[in-house]
């Protein structure tokens, strides 16, 4: 994985999911069985590929911190399905989170403090008006519906992918969020490749 954003208390790693065969086989030895049948449950060969490189990857990140084997890190997961590590992982202060879009993915790490990421693939979409009046805070709003057109697609996924990375962050869906949310974590944006964007935030 590639570093894109990386400070004391924060870093932000990138790798492309879409790689040989012989990779995948080699980094789909180190999933449990879960995360292999999570993975066979998939209808696209190209959803399994990807998963199985992202979570492999995963493990490999954090058993290098931990100072163990991929196959041994233990992960638990919240009422939403947040992952974490398991209680009897050496440091369970390491928090991370993981996101995918199109053939990329990135995971956070953070030492004592909840993090969340989200990266997508800058795209067009129809409905972005609609759904930043459903999702956006008034004030994101006001500043996104202030926007030239040239500047919509990017303003829409920059504010876009800080909602996501807040929601992963507290271990919830959007419909979750309160407008209060927001003020409780700092948030920075990225680009891990072009064609991307990028947001992670981590609790004050």
């Amino acid at each position: 994985m590639v570093p894109v954003l990386e400070d004391d208390c924060l870093e932000v790693l990138a790798c492309m999911l879409d790689v040989k065969h012989d990779i995948i086989r080699a980094i789909g030895a180190f999933l449990n069985e879960a995360e292999r049948r999570r993975a066979d449950g998939l209808k696209s060969e190209r959803d399994r590929r990807r998963f199985i490189v992202s979570r492999g990857q995963l493990r490999q990140i954090l058993a290098c911190r931990l100072g163990i084997s991929p196959s041994d890190v233990e992960l638990e997961y919240g009422k939403l399905g947040k992952p974490r590590l398991s209680h009897r992982m050496p440091s369970r202060d390491l928090r991370f989170s993981v996101s995918r879009s199109g053939d990329m993915a990135v995971v956070a790490l953070s030492t004592g403090q909840e993090v969340g990421v989200d990266i997508e693939a800058i795209l067009p979409v129809p409905e972005a008006d609609e759904i930043a009046a459903l999702c956006f805070s008034a004030s994101d709003y006001e500043s996104y519906a202030a926007l030239g057109p040239d500047e919509r697609v990017e303003g829409f996924f920059r504010r876009w992918t800080r909602l996501e990375a807040i929601s992963k962050g507290l271990g919830c869906g959007l419909g979750y969020l309160s407008s209060s949310d927001d003020k409780d974590w700092v948030a920075r944006s990225f680009v891990p490749k072009t064609g991307y964007l990028g947001s992670v935030v981590i609790r004050k």
